[in-house]
Parts: structure tokens; sequence; C-alpha cells
């Protein structure tokens, strides 16, 4: 997929702002998958291993100016182009972009990526869509699963969405209807903590992860596990108040944090040790869960 001319998004749901695809990925849910990453997140984790996927470009045309090969240009106002042909992947476009956008993202047709989909059909499992927070786009991402699951030739593909679990209630009663699974990041367990890693309250999350595991489509839950910030014993126990109260059985999966690719706070924390992972696997075990991977 080559489309680098950016469009106003969509809002009927055609356009689907893309950020990056993984025609083929082992850990972005079960099996060979085929991943498309959306932009834009309304979460504000200095964590983020994609930090670039958070804002949404509003065309101000602050990294034009620091393009020295024009790959990028601003013929109309609020319109940022991007030609491929002339970039080297610098990344000095990203480092000035006062809102954690990439001007070099594709926005693509819905039905464009459907038939990328079907060219990786028959080497893959299912799809996965996570970003930034995929159910910012909600319209095309209805569009896009509608499309998957009505098709004959691709209906046998899972269909996953990677969320922060932000969405509200109505908005996951129309997702449900086209969704396999969710898989959702439970940035943290205190209120107090999530606020402050996220921005953004905790209990619209719980109330997504008791919704899905009531409609039997709570997949995984992700528990990025920071020393010095999610590791301690308290934190791992109130973790596993929540999950237990949803569902005991419900897959987990323990992630370690890594500082590669995260923004300037999240840099000056340590890497997860395998120990630390092992521990804090036995504390949630010991708590009661089922299924802690």
């Amino acid at each position: 997929m080559s489309l680098a001319v950016r469009h106003p998004l969509d809002r009927d749901g055609e356009i689907l702002e893309v950020a990056g695809v993984a025609p083929s990925s082992f850990v972005d849910g079960p099996g060979n998958r085929y991943v498309l990453f959306l932009q834009g997140c309304n979460f504000d984790c200095p964590a983020c291993h994609n930090p670039t996927t958070i804002g949404r470009c509003d065309g101000c045309g602050v990294c034009i100016d620091v393009c020295a090969l024009e790959a990028l240009t601003l013929p109309v106002t609020g319109t940022v182009l991007f030609h491929p042909g002339r970039c080297d992947s610098c990344g000095d476009c990203l480092r000035v972009c006062p809102t954690d956008a990439d001007p070099t993202i594709r926005p693509l047709p819905v039905d464009e990526v459907v038939s990328d989909i079907a060219v990786h059909a028959p080497f893959v499992s299912g799809v996965t869509v996570s970003g930034g927070e995929p159910t910012l786009q909600l319209d095309g991402l209805i569009r896009l699963f509608t499309r998957l699951r009505d098709d004959p030739g691709l209906a046998h593909l899972e269909r996953l969405v990677d969320t922060n679990g932000s969405l509200d209630r109505d908005g996951w009663e129309r997702l449900l209807e086209v969704i396999d699974g969710a898989m959702v990041d439970l940035k943290a367990a205190s209120p107090q903590r999530h606020r402050r890693l996220t921005g953004h309250d905790i209990e619209p999350v719980i109330e997504s992860l008791r919704l899905l595991a009531e409609r039997n489509k709570l997949t995984e839950v992700r528990l990025l596990v920071i020393e010095g910030e999610t590791d301690d014993e308290t934190e791992l126990l109130a973790w596993a108040g929540i999950v237990r109260s949803v569902d005991p059985a419900v897959p987990v999966r323990l992630m370690p944090f890594r500082r590669q690719g995260t923004r300037p706070l999240a840099r000056r924390w340590h890497d997860t040790t395998p120990e630390t992972i092992t521990r804090a696997r036995a504390v949630l075990v010991a708590a009661g869960l089922r299924n802690v991977r």
C-alpha cells in the first residue's frame, strides 16, 4: 500500500488513518496475525512504545521546515503531503512534532485495507487492529471488520482489537457485533497510578472489562510490568482483584517494560527483568488468577 496523500478524516468511516501495518505477527494475539496500527490515542502514557501514534496531524507545518529532502509539503493549508520517494527516514519530522503525530502516516480507504488483507489471508490466522487507540476511529473500524466478516474468502480470519478499554458501552455494543474478541491493556490497578500513567480514570476500563467478559469477548488482559511503578505487591494484588472480579480464568499476559522507543520520562526507568516477571506471575497466581502468561 503506497497511498501518500493525506485526506481529511472521513467521518463516515470510509477512510482509516493508518500508522503502520505488520503483515505477520506472533505477538498481537494468538497465531500468526495481520496487524493494522491506527493513528491517534486518547491516553498519554509515558511508557508508550508507539508514541508517534498518539497525536493526529493538525497541519501546522513545523515538520516541513526541518525536512531537508522536501519529502513533506504543505500546498493546501492544513493538509500535509508526504512524498515517500524523497524520504530517508531520518526521523527529524517526528522529533519536532508538537502533537506526537507522524506526518508520514497513510490515510487509506477501507476497501484498500481489505484488499491488502486478502493478499496475506492464506498465510495468517487472524487480523488484529491496534494503535494508537483503534476505537477512536470507530466507524472505520466497524466498517473494516464488517467487510471481513461478510467476505466468504476472509470470514475465517479471527477479528481482534487491541485497546486501552476506554470505549463507552454504546460504542462497544456496536463493535461487539463484528469482532471475535478484544485484548485490553490494563495500565495500572490503583486509580491514582492509572491516572498518573495514562492521564485518564480507570473506571471506564474496568467497565469495559466487565462488559467484554459478560459477552465472552475478553480475549486477553495485558499488564505492563514496570519496575518501581507497577511491580510492587500491593499493585499486583490490586490487578489480581480487578481481573478476578471480572473472570479469574481470563488469559492474562504480563508484558515486561522496555525503554527503547518510549518517551523521555519512561527512558529513565529500568527494563523489567525476567526475575521480576516470574515474581509478578507468582503473586497473581497465588491471588487466584488461573491463566497467567
